[in-house]
C-alpha cells in the first residue's frame, strides 16, 4: 500500500485531470440529451395541441 500512498502524494494531478475530463464529458452528454428530450417533448406537445384543436373545430361544424 506504500506505492499507492506515494502515488497520491507525488502526482495527484495525474489522477485528478482524467477524472475531471471524464466527469465533464458525461455532464456535457447529459445536458445535450436533456435539451434534445425537451425539444422532443415540446414537439409532441405542440402536435397534440394542434390535433386537439382541429378535432374541436370538426366537432363544432
Amino acid at each position: 500500500m506504500e506505492w499507492l500512498n506515494n502515488f497520491f502524494t507525488q502526482e495527484p494531478l495525474f489522477l485528478a485531470i482524467p477524472i475531471v475530463i471524464i466527469i465533464s464529458i458525461f455532464a456535457y452528454a447529459a445536458r445535450r440529451a436533456h435539451i434534445k428530450h425537451l425539444e422532443r417533448i415540446r414537439e409532441i406537445d405542440e402536435s397534440y395541441h394542434i390535433h386537439t384543436i382541429s378535432k374541436d373545430f370538426s366537432y363544432r361544424e
